[in-house]
């Protein structure tokens, strides 16, 4: 094997790297907040089952295709499935980048917090809603710390795979969960947390003819575990041919779902326990994510025994978990920029160029925020899909026979039918709800497509979204005619590590 051909150092490396992809703000602040909206036990019976009928199946998917192609999320579609296909790739490509331009924001929100934590600033009686109102209204602080989470992940991603995204993930996993169980623990050992635990873990039974439950228990599961983003399948890339995909992949699927546990301990015993009317629980599960990690969450860290070390430990773990995924976002643009020819150093370079370029927007205007959270999601659910629809093009029963060849656990019907007709079936149904819920939450700006919230504005940046990702088709084309006139074979002009790994590993 050539010194140029990367690999996962060891097993655990890879499903460390995963979870801490998968690992983000979503199941520290948004899990506990669905849990309290959508009848606690009830949404959980959900969020579990669509983690077997929706996220396991396309993280298998993605690190099938990734392990097959060797190649990154823009040209391994074309190789997969065939020319006629390739568009898939950029289109997931381009709603990936759509979400880490945003998300860098966010990283560098749990930056600023988390040094605010240190300094000892939740000890003290403050008012956080104007903390954070004036944090986020500033147009200068928030794009420095979005700065410094895009150039730092790009100094992870330079020192390189295994020296960088492994040891960073065998570090920063283990860190990640020893804090949530320390705020867990602390949680619920507060008097009056036994009420919040209660309320987390009963069904309420009402809540389960809800369709909204079953729907957001689904957009929870897909948008924390991360499938169909194109991530699994980038980190699949440097796996071993011979890799336990399916156990791999549940270990990741099962690890991300205990970090959400471990978040709603955290935080729903807390404010059951801390709040101080009834009429509070309800403001701060229904203050939207920011609102009940930055403003509610303070309030409540600053009247927790052991202020100090429970504010460094929350915070820390909601940037640890934060830096740990857009690591693996910025390893996914570098590599397909790397697949077109250019140098890994500069196309690191130019990654993290884009992501900051991309993100100033969303750091100095949260209605942009907002506005790139709501189209990119939608988007995220098309990736879904197009990862699904590969594998049935594929042969969804053979790529099962390919997968248990190397594998310690039986892939069953479930997976097929999870494929072939669940995963297409969702995805109408809750892309239908989202625009739904576009249309009827603003029915006079619905279709205006430069507001906050609506239709519109989803379907025009998606359109610019699939006009871009042809003309990357075209240029894709012309490129590889170039070379070829050039007499160049394709082994020559491409990076190293394409063909040669997927052909000795």
């Amino acid at each position: 094997m050539k010194d140029n051909q990367v690999i996962w150092g060891s097993r655990i490396g890879f499903i460390l790297a995963a979870m801490g992809m998968a690992v983000g703000t979503g199941n520290i602040w948004r899990f506990p907040r669905m849990v309290a909206e959508h009848g606690g036990g009830s949404f959980l019976i959900g969020w579990a089952l669509f983690l077997f009928v929706w996220s396991l199946p396309l993280i298998m998917v993605e690190v099938f295709i990734g392990r097959k192609t060797r190649m990154g999320t823009m040209g391994s579609f074309g190789e997969f499935i065939g020319k006629k296909f390739a568009w898939f790739g950029p289109i997931i490509t381009i709603v990936l980048a759509g979400i880490t331009f945003y998300y860098s924001v966010v990283v560098g929100w749990t930056f600023k917090y988390f040094l605010l934590a240190i300094q000892g600033t939740f000890t003290e009686k403050i008012d956080s809603a104007a903390q954070w109102e004036n944090f986020t209204a500033n147009p200068i602080e928030p794009v420095i710390y979005h700065f410094m989470a895009a150039a730092l992940c790009g100094v992870v991603v330079f020192i390189g795979v295994t020296k960088g995204i492994e040891r960073m993930s065998k570090l920063f996993l283990p860190l990640l969960f020893l804090l949530l169980i320390f705020t867990a623990f602390r949680s619920v050992t507060l008097p009056g947390a036994m009420e919040g635990l209660s309320f987390m873990f009963t069904p309420q039974w009402e809540y389960l003819g809800k369709a909204s439950t079953w729907l957001q228990a689904l957009s929870q599961s897909a948008w924390s575990v991360g499938a169909g983003w194109g991530l699994y399948a980038t980190y699949a890339i440097y796996m071993k041919k011979r890799d336990d995909i399916a156990q791999n992949s549940l270990t990741a699927g099962l690890g991300n779902n205990s970090v959400e546990l471990l978040a709603g301990l955290t935080i729903i015993p807390a404010i059951f326990a801390l709040a101080p009317s009834p009429d509070y629980i309800t403001e701060a599960t229904s203050a939207g994510n920011t609102g009940l990690t930055f403003i509610y969450m303070v309030e409540l860290i600053n009247v927790m025994p052991q202020t100090y070390i429970f504010g460094i430990a929350f915070f820390g773990a909601l940037a640890f978990a934060a830096f740990t995924s857009l690591v693996a976002m910025v390893e996914l643009i570098t590599r397909n920029l790397s697949d077109y020819g250019i140098r890994r150093n500069k196309a690191i370079v130019l990654t993290v160029a884009l992501i900051f370029i991309g993100g100033i927007p969303s750091a100095v205007n949260m209605k942009v925020f907002n506005n790139q959270d709501w189209v990119w999601g939608v988007g995220l659910l098309l990736s879904c899909f197009l990862y699904a629809y590969a594998a049935i093009k594929y042969g969804v029963e053979k790529m099962r026979d390919e997968i248990y060849e190397v594998s310690f656990i039986k892939v069953n019907k479930w997976w097929v039918y999870s494929i072939k007709y669940f995963i297409p079936a969702l995805f109408v149904i809750v892309t239908g709800w989202w625009l739904y819920q576009g249309v009827t939450w603003y029915p006079e700006t619905w279709w205006k497509p430069f507001e906050e919230f609506n239709v519109g504005t989803i379907v025009l940046q998606l359109g610019v979204a699939f006009l871009l990702a042809f003309g990357l088709i075209r240029f894709n084309s012309k490129l590889r005619s170039s070379v070829k006139e050039e007499g160049l074979s394709d082994r020559e002009s491409a990076p190293p590590s394409n063909t040669d790994i997927r052909e000795e590993l």
